[in-house]
């Protein structure tokens, strides 16, 4: 589904982040990244500063479906039988069913393997990918930077090389935090990344946090470079140590 050329025509080495500064570096973008980000010489201290921003923006959409997590666990971990059908409680959960395509509202595992946080290192890394670490056209000209397609023209920017038997348009958003949000509602109830879900789901059956790294691994259907997409992710991840980012996250929200 999500197919860039940029990830083809380029080295690895390209983009695990060693290059990364283009011709438009100092040009001013009303979406993206701030100013400042672009403004930056240094090439770990922009890594950093794109890291950082991006933990910040995660981090907000986990804790939203966490805490969407927690309402479904009290509502459906208590006496399900005591349910008023006419209580705000029940529209909420209706809504909750809705928003993740959940298939039977009452069978709590369900959402517990849809509603769930996505591992800051791999957010991370994903976002470096498909965004050229932030300076990508699809970046600057519609806060995309997770690679979303639609194929509404409405709201959507047209692909340069778009090949002639597609359709597809490149998502605008209004901030990187809508597109945060939408990459983070796509991975968890998408049936294109239904490995992903199931396999984040046996991490927290077996007592341990979903890990990124391992994650990673489940993307295949990410990106039409499959295979090379995952190893991609998995470089990226280990040789800029993004799992402490994990270790963050994990220790900052218990």
């Amino acid at each position: 589904m999500f197919f860039f050329k940029f990830l083809i025509n380029n080295t690895k080495k390209l983009l695990l982040g060693l290059c990364l500064f283009g011709s438009f570096q100092t040009q001013s973008y009303s979406k993206g990244f701030p100013q400042e980000y672009y403004e930056i010489n240094d090439i770990n201290e922009s890594k950093n500063y794109f890291f950082n921003h991006m933990y910040e923006m995660v981090t907000i959409e986990n804790n939203k479906v966490k805490s969407e997590r927690r309402f479904v666990e009290e509502i459906l971990g208590s006496n399900i039988l005591n349910i008023d059908f006419d209580s705000p409680a029940f529209y909420k959960l209706l809504s909750i069913k809705q928003k993740y395509k959940i298939k039977n509202i009452y069978t709590l595992h369900e959402y517990q393997k849809k509603i769930d946080i996505v591992p800051p290192s791999l957010a991370i890394a994903q976002a470096a990918v498909e965004s050229a670490w932030g300076k990508s056209r699809f970046v600057r000209e519609a806060s995309n930077i997770f690679g979303h397609w639609t194929y509404d023209e409405e709201i959507g920017i047209l692909p340069k090389r778009r090949s002639l038997n597609s359709s597809h348009f490149i998502r605008v958003f209004s901030s990187l935090k809508d597109s945060t949000s939408a990459y983070v509602l796509n991975l968890n109830r998408n049936r294109a990344y239904r490995s992903f879900q199931e396999k984040r789901y046996e991490q927290r059956i077996n007592n341990t946090q979903p890990d990124g790294l391992s994650l990673s691994q489940t993307m295949l259907n990410y990106s039409g470079i499959a295979h090379e997409y995952l190893v991609i992710l998995k470089d990226l991840i280990l040789l800029n140590n993004l799992q402490e980012y994990d270790n963050r996250y994990y220790q900052q929200n218990h």
